[in-house]
């Protein structure tokens, strides 16, 4: 009776996996939004608020377009947020609401590609996992999380993304037996709007989805085309709309070596591979992959659709991860000669992540010597148990001590609060000023060390600065400027 007992035994233990593996992603979220808590304005937040409060929103979103940038869903947001509430107030919860819903969009993503319940364990644990991963790969948090323009920026435009996906699988099902479609269309559209104007990298890959799903259904008839040749129309008016912004001409006159089609092939080229290395050479994302097949049997055990994977599919889209890093840094290359943004470069890595996972999931499903086993939901009892909790003990271990997470939390527990405190001060500072009708003000220089990944810029020593200028006017001052720096730190800084 003893050997009987084993498996057992053994699948308990293996068990146990999943729960390091909540543990330690959870650890990474809270970090992330606990972080968040001491996040401030910056830049362009107080530039869009100040112009609202100058001209009226729609005003200035007009005059934000023809003279600055053609996002006209993101700059809308991070508008029309002062608006509702102040700059200031819940400033530090975006965040984490960032997180929740990016966390909610890929449960939803998830759940459809699979057919299942989006609160289902799996599909919760996965989608937590995966928000981990990215979190711990971004270039620049501070700027594509922390700071309010770029989160509602980029990670606004990674939520719709994932909801326009779930929105097109559901539209095909729909299709497919034989259901009515029309109110169904009408969000998938409205989303759609939103979402094209949020970034131009998500811009792109929507377009591209929204072409494949197009010549996908070629073949179909006219009746299922119909709507994807809406879709398909409408994400292409949208594009044009963002494309030929006057704004975009104007910002791209500060870059004098834009334009160059050999420069921007060759840097698309070498840091495009530049960057793919490093996302693959990444202990959490190598972990992680390993651990795709085992998520799949726990996935399957939930799923109501049974995949199945073409040669010609796979292929096509192992081609389309690898171009991923590169396709998408040509539009920063030509348009500005030189380096995307770090948050543009976190952006392409969402995108990256996405079809990384699909892939790894894809080849699990062709090459499984035991692929009949998935569609008839074999338990995770087949798999050594061993392997289970070795590599769940192994992500943790990788999540925990991986340079980002050090870094963050290092910030969290030492160099936030300084930064915090000496931030709350200054408000203090320029309040009373304005009441004292002193509106030419110096502000200390900040000597201690930035929180690097939460800081993202601030106010420079030249009055005459457009951030300066933009901070100015939000407060009601004439000038402000910060003081002389004493030190390296602040030279560093800027």
């Amino acid at each position: 009776m003893q050997p009987a007992n084993k498996p057992s035994i053994l699948t308990s233990f293996a068990h146990t996996g999943p729960y390091l593996l909540v543990t330690a992603c959870l650890a990474v979220v809270a970090v992330f939004v606990l972080l968040g808590q001491y996040a401030h304005p910056s830049s362009d937040d107080f530039c869009m608020a100040a112009g609202v409060n100058q001209y009226g929103l729609i005003t200035h979103l007009w005059n934000h377009y023809f003279e600055w940038s053609g996002r006209y869903s993101a700059n809308a947001l991070y508008a029309i947020y002062p608006v509702v509430s102040g700059l200031f107030a819940g400033y530090r919860f975006i965040p984490a609401i960032m997180l929740a819903g990016l966390l909610l969009a890929t449960a939803f993503f998830l759940s459809t590609l699979l057919h299942s319940r989006m609160l289902a364990r799996s599909v919760m644990l996965s989608s937590l996992c995966f928000v981990s991963v990215y979190l711990l790969g971004m270039m620049s948090p501070a700027s594509s999380l922390f700071w309010m323009a770029g989160a509602l920026t980029y990670q606004t435009a990674n939520i719709l993304f994932f909801v326009s996906l779930g929105l097109m699988i559901r539209l095909d099902e729909r299709q497919k037996r034989s259901q009515h479609y029309f109110a169904f269309v009408a969000v998938l559209l409205g989303v759609l709007v939103i979402a094209m104007g949020t970034n131009e990298t998500s811009m792109l890959a929507l377009t591209a989805v929204s072409m494949l799903g197009f010549v996908v259904h070629l073949r179909t008839g006219w009746a299922r085309l119909k709507p994807w040749l809406v879709i398909l129309v409408m994400v292409l008016i949208c594009f044009a709309v963002v494309y030929f912004s006057p704004g975009n001409t104007i910002r791209a006159a500060d870059f004098p070596l834009r334009h160059d089609l050999s420069r921007a092939i060759n840097g698309s080229l070498v840091v495009g591979f530049k960057v793919l290395w490093i996302w693959l050479s990444s202990p959490v994302l190598i972990v992680s992959s390993v651990l795709v097949p085992f998520a799949l049997a726990g996935l399957n055990k939930v799923s109501g659709r049974s995949i199945t994977v073409s040669n010609t599919q796979l292929v096509l889209l192992g081609l389309c991860t690898f171009a991923l890093p590169v396709m998408l840094q040509f539009p920063a290359w030509w348009s500005m000669g030189g380096w995307p943004p770090a948050r543009t470069l976190d952006a392409i890595y969402f995108l990256f992540l996405v079809s990384w996972f699909m892939t790894i999931g894809a080849i699990t499903l062709r090459f499984s010597a035991k692929q009949q086993s998935y569609a008839t939901k074999q338990s995770l009892s087949a798999y050594p148990a061993i392997t289970v909790i070795v590599l769940s003990l192994i992500f943790t271990w990788a999540v925990l001590e991986s340079p980002s997470m050090l870094r963050v939390k290092n910030d969290l527990f030492h160099v936030a609060g300084p930064w915090h405190e000496y931030m709350i001060k200054r408000y203090v500072q320029i309040k009373q000023a304005v009441a004292e009708g002193q509106l030419y003000l110096t502000v200390a220089d900040y000597q201690q060390e930035y929180p690097r990944s939460l800081y993202f810029n601030d106010i420079m020593h030249n009055p005459q600065h457009w951030r300066n200028v933009c901070y100015a006017d939000y407060f009601g001052l004439e000038i402000i400027k910060r003081d002389k720096p004493e030190s390296s730190i602040d030279v560093k800084a800027e």
